[in-house]
C-alpha cells in the first residue's frame, strides 16, 4: 500500500518531490525533518503532542514537535475523506460502534500502531484501544499504552478501511503527564490531516474524575460531542484544507471552547489554557511547517 501511495503522490506533486529524490538521504529533507521533530512550535516542552501542522496542497505527512517523537506518517490522497455526500454524512454527535465492526476496526488500528511504532522508533508499546466511535460511515479508534508518558495513535477508518492515522511517543526529556483535574480535561490541540480538498481535525485526551461527557466548540462545525469512556475522550470533524495562513490565524487548532458534563448533570466550562496547559502567549508563536516524507 505504501508503494502505491508513494507512486501516486510523486505523480501528484512532482515539483515538490522529484521522482528521483530519496528523502531518507537528501540533506535538505533530513534537515527539515530533524528541525520539525526537535522544535516545539509553541515554545515550551510538552510530554507528548500530536502533529500540529500538515501543510501542502497535495502531498502531506504527519510530523511531531516538542519532545515527542512521531509514530505514524499517514499519507492521504485528495478526496480520500469522501467529500460531497460522504462528508455530509458526518455527524456532530457520535454513534456507538460495537461487535465485529468495532473489533475489526480496533485490530486494524492496533496493527497499524504497532508496525509504525516499531518502524519509526524501534520500540514496542503496549497499545490498547481506549475510544472507538462512529460518525456516518467513519469509525475513529484511539489507542494508547496507558503509560505515564503516553504513546498514542488515532486511526480513521471509512467503511472498514483504514484511511489515515497519526500519533506520537514521548521523546528524550519528556516528563510524566500531570493528572487531569477533577471535572476537567487535558489534551493537545491541532492534530489534523489535510488534502487539497478537505481536512479532518482530531482531538483526543484525558478527562478528570466526575466527567461523563465533553463538548468541543469548533470554528468549522460548531458544537461537536466527544466520546468519553474509561478516562479518555476523542472527537473529530471535517474542515477546509489546511494552509499555513489558516493555521497561524487559528492557534488552538480550530477549537474555540470546551465544556465538560459532570455526573450530576452540571456543565463546566474549561478554558483552552486549562485544557492544554499552555498560555495564549505560548501558543501565539508563528508556526513552522513543511512537507516531509517519513519512511
Amino acid at each position: 500500500m505504501n508503494d502505491i501511495l508513494d507512486r501516486t503522490l510523486r505523480d501528484l506533486d512532482p515539483a515538490v518531490t522529484p521522482a528521483d529524490l530519496d528523502t531518507s538521504t537528501d540533506p535538505k529533507a533530513r534537515s527539515l525533518l530533524a528541525r520539525v521533530v526537535a522544535t516545539d512550535p509553541m515554545g515550551v516542552p510538552a510530554p507528548t503532542i500530536s502533529s500540529r501542522r500538515v501543510l501542502t496542497a497535495r502531498r502531506l505527512a504527519m510530523v511531531s514537535g516538542g519532545v515527542a517523537a512521531g509514530i505514524a506518517a499517514a499519507l492521504l490522497l485528495p478526496g480520500v475523506f469522501g467529500g460531497g455526500t460522504a462528508m455530509a454524512a458526518w455527524t456532530a454527535t457520535p454513534h456507538t460502534v460495537s461487535g465485529d465492526r468495532a473489533a475489526e476496526a480496533q485490530e486494524k488500528c492496533l496493527d497499524n500502531a504497532r508496525d509504525d511504532a516499531r518502524r519509526t522508533t524501534g520500540r514496542e508499546f503496549g497499545f490498547r484501544p481506549v475510544v472507538t466511535e462512529g460518525r456516518g460511515p467513519w469509525t475513529l479508534v484511539y489507542v494508547n499504552d496507558g503509560g505515564s508518558h503516553l504513546a498514542e495513535i488515532t486511526c480513521l477508518l471509512r467503511d472498514g478501511d483504514l484511511v489515515g492515522s497519526h500519533g506520537s511517543t514521548p521523546g528524550p526529556g519528556a516528563q510524566p503527564l500531570p493528572p487531569a483535574p477533577a471535572g476537567s480535561a487535558r489534551a493537545s490541540l491541532g492534530a489534523g490531516t489535510s488534502s487539497s480538498e478537505e481536512s479532518v481535525r482530531t482531538v483526543t485526551g484525558r478527562v478528570g474524575a466526575g466527567v461523563v461527557g465533553l463538548e468541543l466548540a469548533t470554528e468549522a462545525k460548531g458544537s461537536v460531542t466527544a466520546t468519553v469512556t474509561g478516562g479518555y475522550f476523542a472527537a473529530w470533524w471535517p474542515d477546509a484544507p489546511m494552509t499555513e495562513e489558516r493555521e497561524n490565524a487559528s492557534r488552538w487548532g480550530g477549537v474555540t471552547g470546551v465544556t465538560t458534563i459532570l455526573q450530576d448533570g452540571s456543565r463546566r466550562s474549561v478554558s483552552l489554557e486549562e485544557l492544554t496547559g499552555r498560555t495564549s502567549t505560548q501558543v501565539n508563536t508563528p508556526a513552522t511547517s513543511g512537507s516531509v516524507k517519513l519512511d
